[in-house]
């Protein structure tokens, strides 16, 4: 077995991917994936990130989440602010056009995996699902 081919392969399958899912012309590289995070917490887990809690759950720097965050405030996808509980900390928060945005994007995604989902079937699926965990374990 050719271990490098196929990992091309699989390189060209996901950057493929990669392309047909969360073109938002208004975002730059990395941008889509803080919106998206952002969005997860405030609207499922109902809770605003701090930039070192972001840093953490992204695997990014604080240095690359910064300017990420700056920009996506000047586009207005986000405004920062003090804490409630903790006036030292500062919190992230979508804002209306930023929950659009996210809200897009995320459905955009779920509707590719629905598709990919019913071409392989519910056992292929199944399947898929396994060796990712596996993988990631």
């Amino acid at each position: 077995m050719n271990y490098k081919e196929l990992s091309y392969k699989f390189m060209r399958i996901f950057r493929k991917r990669n392309h047909l899912i969360h073109q938002v012309k208004e975002l730059d590289k990395g941008e889509n994936g803080i919106l998206q995070t952002l969005f997860i917490y405030e609207e499922i887990h109902q809770k605003n990130l701090t930039p070192g809690e972001l840093c953490a759950i992204q695997q990014l720097t604080s240095g690359r989440i910064a300017s990420t965050l700056k920009n996506l405030e000047k586009k207005a996808f986000i405004k920062r602010m003090m804490a409630e509980d903790d006036r030292r900390k500062t919190i992230i928060k979508l804002t209306e056009k930023g929950k659009i945005v996210a809200k897009r994007i995320i459905d955009d995604i779920a509707m590719s995996i629905n598709k990919m989902i019913h071409k392989l079937g519910e056992h292929d699926s199944q399947e898929f699902l396994r060796i990712l965990n596996r993988l990631y374990e």
